[in-house]
């Protein structure tokens, strides 16, 4: 019988939403649900804005330095490019071909540093906005779009707010897009309009996730403002006060139930990709 654990093997999983719903959180609960599952979990900071991001959700307040950015690998803003202006793949400081080609050898190429390990997951940081008048953060988000690495991981990236990320074409080299969607009309909005980006760019493997649902009435309601799309909703995190307090203490503790939640939508995730 094939194990179907393996269907998520090498996939780029990005996760999109509006800001404030949650994608930062459930990056940290799907890294700890698929390890859980066997998986080896490759999680990406894509969020330039975001000052800790994953980094503090997943090391806490204990462990003080977060890696070091991978755009400073890669030569820094002024040699990556933005992928508007500059649309080639990103390629290494001392070798021409892309990245996509030719991926990288995590622990051959890349300084400690520039990561964090823990068990079997390791965390990377494309770029913060660090300094007043920093500029476009595109090339932060180039980084984001071309950095792919050897060896069998689940890739989780964690992008920043909103639908710019789209409009640089950030997700045309990823797998499955999952939508976080809290009880909000922005929220929904922007699932929508990122559908119809979806539509264009021919990705069929895109799903909501309705997060912070406080009762079965708020996810009706939220299911019939989705309209069509409700048939893309792949499952639903209810709200917990003790992870939001977890988070407010200084890192994410998962609860029972809530990656109970988050499996569930892992098991679906692996049956349509084993299809």
């Amino acid at each position: 019988m094939k194990n179907k654990w393996k269907n998520l093997i090498g996939k780029r999983i990005l996760i999109s939403g509006k800001g404030g719903s949650g994608k930062s959180t459930l990056v940290t609960l799907m890294a700890k649900a698929l390890q859980e599952k066997g998986y080896n979990v490759l999680a990406l900071d894509g969020d330039a804005s975001n000052p800790y991001g994953l980094f503090k959700l997943i090391c806490g307040t204990k462990k003080k330095t977060p890696p070091k950015p991978l755009i400073e690998f890669f030569g820094g803003i002024e040699k990556v490019g933005c992928p508007v202006d500059q649309p080639s793949s990103l390629t290494r400081l001392n070798n021409h071909i892309p990245v996509p080609s030719k991926r990288i050898d995590i622990l051959k190429e890349i300084p400690k540093d520039y990561f964090v390990r823990r068990k079997r997951l390791i965390l990377f940081q494309a770029g913060k906005i660090k300094e007043y008048g920093q500029g476009c953060d595109g090339p932060i988000e180039k980084v984001v779009r071309d950095f792919m690495v050897k060896g069998n991981y689940v890739h989780l990236i964690d992008v920043k707010a909103g639908i710019e990320h789209f409009g640089r074409k950030i997700s045309e080299r990823v797998d499955i897009i999952l939508i976080v969607v809290d009880p909000t009309l922005e929220s929904i909005s922007i699932a929508k309009r990122i559908r119809e980006f979806c539509k264009s760019m021919k990705m069929k493997d895109f799903w909501l996730i309705l997060n912070k649902i406080r009762s079965n009435k708020i996810r009706s309601q939220m299911i019939k403002k989705l309209g069509r799309l409700k048939d893309r909703v792949i499952g639903t995190v209810q709200c917990d006060s003790k992870i939001i307090k977890s988070i407010l203490e200084g890192k994410l503790k998962s609860e029972k139930q809530t990656l109970k939640e988050i499996k569930e939508i892992i098991e679906k995730l692996e049956n349509f990709e084993g299809k």
